[in-house]
């Protein structure tokens, strides 16, 4: 015997034709409604004999209304419609869920709620006390050992199970909150699902139809837009704007920018949606008409990224220079020679293969400012989106032209013939990059003796893990050595980056390097401004006072300092991560400009680089991270900072203690829940000293906190 019932629209359900005796007679599961020959419709509940399991085969799935009904009736069974007429629904989506929770407190459910009633409409669970000043407005039922305070709101056809607290000035209105969710000061939920074990931090805010699972937690202004899901176990940043499903990752930040970009992990934090909802946010910021420069390194899911976010920028009515695998330089150069209004470039990052970097540029080829990049977020968590009639969708344009132009833009700004005078010999690894398809020939083109390591590209080449970046290295400074090559140089996968092999196989450390690079500018009558981050060896000072020059220290950061160095009119800028610029050539970093003044400096000085590096200052620096939850960050940092006062210091980008004989930096992990400290003295000993007595007092001051809690 099936149980029945009449529904207005039988097409989702399968239907029954039954006879006068209502037994059954005809099945259709899921019909077209050119099929439609009952509103009588399968409930799935069902009263069957022991010997119909007879029928339901072994390991292999077999469905009821489909496969078993179907069958019983072929071998002539008998079959039996129950017609019901008692309340039923389907509650296999969120919105039938709610609806069957909404009709039992309208009273058109033969349910008992086992809660007494207070007042007419409003059930109330042992030891849930209801204080005069709180707002109750029936129909509402309210669980056991609740809490709720003078002031909180819980507005019509709410639900809210056993154990759960409602705060003062919080707002619940058709809701339904599962048992031990605590809803704090002067948060709303309106018409939603709020799973068990939640915590709605204040003013945060859960809209119409969306549902959040278990053991949640929401911080404070946090919002969820209508009809989005939020799978268990999330964790939501103060004031972000949850605006699409979160089933993946763990945490949703309130800002989709960190310092280097756009980062998350490939189909968990950045799916095929997501990147096309922030090209039509970019476009949609950008205008309609306008026109983007597109490129990615070669790995294949940052062409799938590529293609998303292209689809999402011709979408708003924005046309595409899509530049397919170029280092990510070319992609800034090819803005500024195509003079379009702004680029993207897509790449997997350095340090953790299963995650993507997307960067926006502005019309200069320069990372987004904070404002711009705030402009952007606001339109993606708002979806406020341009869409454009079809006559109107974004063109797709493929220039072969750039490459060229920003090879001829390099030589123009070296010394040519005394770099192909020497004939320099020099050992290439590309890091199966962007750049097996640009350095080897530029280098050819300077006259270099030109040896290349790992130049293979394609979306087959596996990409270097960062851990394996020390044995690439330690294989190059071989290679160097066996080769009697002058030198050694090494690019990241984007292009943007580079580090250096001396002739006798010994690696330049970034500061070295940076240096170097610093000098050859100073040594050709560049005096002017250096701009370097906060985490740079003060070896430059020393260099800068014996050339007449002067460091300005920047946050670290893409823009920053691209930004400072131009608002200074710097002549060098750089940083110990091998990204270097300079303005001579292009306002950007470039990993293969520095490699190419690096060999200019070589063949002007006539020196092997084992040499020329002595005349760079010895310093020593050393690094550590302590962890430090997220929450106890501010106040270890107001800590610091009461300690040092009457010391020299700056807040640059962190807190920045200067010693006679060195400094101690401390400053926020970008990523982790931690702290970086940092410092730097003439011996090596002191280093360490000054980096070990300020990593114990950041342990004790964060054991303090905790106790306190």
């Amino acid at each position: 015997t099936i149980a029945l019932t009449r529904v207005d629209n039988p097409v989702a359900y399968g239907i029954v034709m039954t006879d006068d005796s209502g037994r059954i007679q005809k099945f259709l599961e899921k019909p077209g409604w050119g099929e439609v020959f009952s509103d009588l419709v399968n409930t799935g509940t069902y009263v069957i004999e022991p010997e119909v399991f007879s029928y339901i085969p072994n390991g292999k799935e077999y469905d009821f209304s489909k496969d078993l009904f179907p069958r019983l009736l072929k071998d002539g069974k008998r079959l039996f419609g129950y017609r019901m007429k008692e309340y039923w629904i389907d509650i296999g989506n969120p919105q039938k869920y709610i609806q069957a929770n909404y009709d039992i407190l309208r009273g058109r459910v033969n349910v008992e709620i086992p809660h007494r009633q207070v007042r007419e409409g409003v059930w109330v669970g042992e030891g849930t006390e209801l204080p005069d000043a709180c707002d109750v407005r029936p129909p509402v039922v309210i669980g056991r050992f609740c809490r709720v305070d003078e002031g909180a709101v819980i507005d019509r056809f709410s639900i809210i199970g056993g154990g759960c607290y409602v705060a003062a000035k919080a707002f619940v209105s058709r809701s339904i909150v599962w048992g031990n969710t605590s809803i704090h000061r002067g948060a709303e939920l309106r018409g939603c699902v709020v799973g068990a074990r939640c915590e709605v931090g204040e003013r945060a805010q859960i809209l119409e139809g969306a549902v959040i699972g278990d053991d949640c937690i929401f911080g404070p202004g946090a919002k969820v837009m209508p009809e989005v899901y939020v799978w268990p176990d999330k964790v939501v940043e103060k004031n972000a704007v949850v605006n699409m499903n979160l089933k993946w990752g763990v945490m949703w930040k309130k800002s989709l920018f960190t310092e280097y970009g756009i980062q998350g992990l490939v189909n968990i934090e950045v799916t095929p949606e997501f990147a096309t909802k922030l090209g039509s946010a970019f476009a949609t910021y950008l205008g309609e008409g306008c026109t983007v420069v597109v490129g990615r390194d070669s790995h294949i899911a940052s062409r799938m990224v590529k293609r998303a976010i292209i689809a999402g920028l011709q979408s708003a009515g924005v046309n595409v220079y899509n530049m397919k695998v170029q280092p990510v330089p070319i992609v800034e150069a090819a803005i500024q020679s195509f003079r379009t209004d702004g680029g993207v470039f897509i790449s997997i990052s350095q340090d953790n293969a299963k995650k993507v970097c997307i960067r926006l540029f502005d019309s200069d080829g320069f990372d987004l400012s904070r404002s711009d990049q705030k402009k952007v977020e606001d339109l993606f968590f708002r979806e406020d989106l341009r869409r454009v009639d079809a006559w109107k969708v974004g063109d797709i344009i493929y220039p072969h032209e750039a490459v060229e132009a920003y090879f001829e833009r390099i030589i123009r700004h070296i010394e040519v013939e005394k770099v192909r005078k020497r004939r320099l010999k020099i050992v290439l690894d590309c890091g199966d990059g962007c750049t097996s398809l640009t350095a080897p020939f530029l280098m050819r083109e300077l006259g270099c003796e030109v040896v290349t390591l790992n130049a293979n590209i394609g979306a087959a080449v596996p990409k270097r893990e960062h851990h394996q970046l020390s044995e690439a290295v330690e294989n190059l400074a071989r290679t160097v050595k066996a080769l009697d090559a002058d030198l050694g140089v090494a690019f990241d996968d984007d292009g943007d980056q580079v580090l250096f092999v001396d002739e006798e196989g010994e690696k330049l450390s970034g500061d070295t390097a940076t240096a170097l690079l610093a000098l050859s500018q100073l040594e050709r009558g560049k005096r002017g401004k250096l701009v370097v981050p906060v985490t740079t060896s003060h070896m430059m000072e020393e260099l800068a006072k014996n050339y007449g020059g002067d460091v300005v220290r920047v946050k670290l950061g893409f823009r920053p300092l691209v930004e400072t160095l131009r608002e200074v009119n710097g002549v060098f800028g750089g940083d110990e991560s091998g990204g270097y610029v300079i303005p001579d050539v292009y306002w950007f970093r470039d990993g293969l400009v520095g490699a190419v003044k690096l060999l200019e400096f070589m063949a002007l000085q006539e020196e092997p680089l084992s040499e020329l590096r002595k005349r760079v200052p010895e310093f020593y620096m050393v690094k550590k991270s302590v962890e430090c939850p997220l929450e106890h960050r501010g106040a270890v940092m107001r800590s610091l900072m009461e300690e040092t006062q009457g010391s020299v210091f700056d807040t640059i980008d962190g807190i920045k203690i200067y010693f006679d004989y060195g400094w101690v930096l401390v400053r926020p992990a970008l990523q982790d829940d931690a702290l970086e400290v940092f410092s730097e003295a003439k011996t090596k000993e002191k280093a360490e000293e000054l980096l070990e007595s300020h990593v114990k007092e950041i342990e004790k001051i964060i054991y303090e906190i905790r106790k306190s809690v």
